[in-house]
């Protein structure tokens, strides 16, 4: 396995940077980046020649799109062994999808539905989770997907996540633009349920852009990441330390320099508060010798 430490920082493997990332040398401002396993499992040829050379110069993080932990039908088993074979391949070590489903008894959806937060579903997830991390040989990490609708009687969110997180001992993707979108959308307060969560359960963090409209916000990956968010990134970072970063952009995609200046500019931020404490904790030992 290629470990990713967690100081690293990322940003996802687009087609548009292929060209870029094959021709260039390791980038000393970029990490690793993340892929979707699902896009690249089965194409050979040029583009699989090109994942190769990447992949001898950036530690590689999966994020999968089609586990679909929530739905009702039986694992994919055939899916998940192909994704154990692709993570082995390329020596992969952290596998993350997203707390979700995106298939019913017709096929897959083609979109990350949220699963009805039912105290009565926890087992069922629990279990599901183990058969996933026994056939990939790896913890299985949660992402906490943005949602738009409510069921009826449902736990609340933070609940849902800390029971879940309990029973399972999985591990937690915290996209800190998700909470930030459903803390405004669904009024609840983000900082909270950030700094309330099991940080020894948190693997890595996302962080992306949104767009505001007047019926609420949309989490689209497709601009820059806003204050407010950089802001709430500061408050992970006090709370939880340092974990691998990584930056979505999944349209409106910038050329690769500018991406990766704007992850630098990020983590620039997000540091500030640890460099604030570090020079508080001095000065308050210097006070007291």
């Amino acid at each position: 396995m290629r470990p990713i430490a967690y100081t690293s920082q990322g940003i996802g493997l687009r087609t548009e940077h292929l060209d870029a990332l094959c021709a260039q040398p390791h980038r000393e401002d970029v990490d690793f980046l993340e892929l979707a396993p699902d896009n690249w499992m089965t194409p050979g040829g040029v583009r699989r020649s090109m994942l190769d050379d990447i992949a001898t110069k950036y530690p590689l993080v999966a994020h999968g799109l089609s586990l679909s932990i929530g739905d009702t039908q039986p694992l994919n088993v055939d899916y998940l062994k192909n994704i154990r074979a692709f993570l082995d391949e390329y020596q992969i070590e952290i596998y993350s999808d997203h707390l979700s489903f995106s298939r019913d008894e017709q096929g897959y959806l083609y979109d990350l539905l949220p699963i009805p937060r039912f105290a009565e579903n926890i087992a069922y997830l629990t279990d599901r989770i183990h058969q996933v991390q026994d056939i990939l040989d790896r913890p299985l990490v949660l992402e906490n997907i943005s949602w738009y609708h409510r069921y009826a009687g449902e736990m609340p969110e933070l609940e849902f996540w800390l029971t879940l997180l309990e029973k399972s001992q999985c591990q937690m993707l915290l996209d800190i633009n998700n909470v930030w979108v459903n803390g405004q959308n669904h009024h609840y307060d983000p900082v909270s349920f950030i700094r309330t969560l099991p940080g020894k359960q948190i693997r890595y963090y996302h962080i992306a852009g949104h767009l505001k409209t007047s019926q609420g916000i949309i989490d689209t990956h497709g601009m820059p990441v806003e204050e407010d968010v950089l802001k709430l990134a500061q408050e992970t970072f006090d709370c939880h330390g340092s974990r691998p970063l990584l930056l979505e952009r999944d349209n409106n995609i910038p050329p690769l320099a500018e991406l990766c200046q704007e992850l630098n500019d990020i983590r620039g931020y997000v540091q500030q508060t640890g460099k604030k404490n570090e020079r508080s904790s001095t000065k308050t030992h210097a006070t007291h010798s």
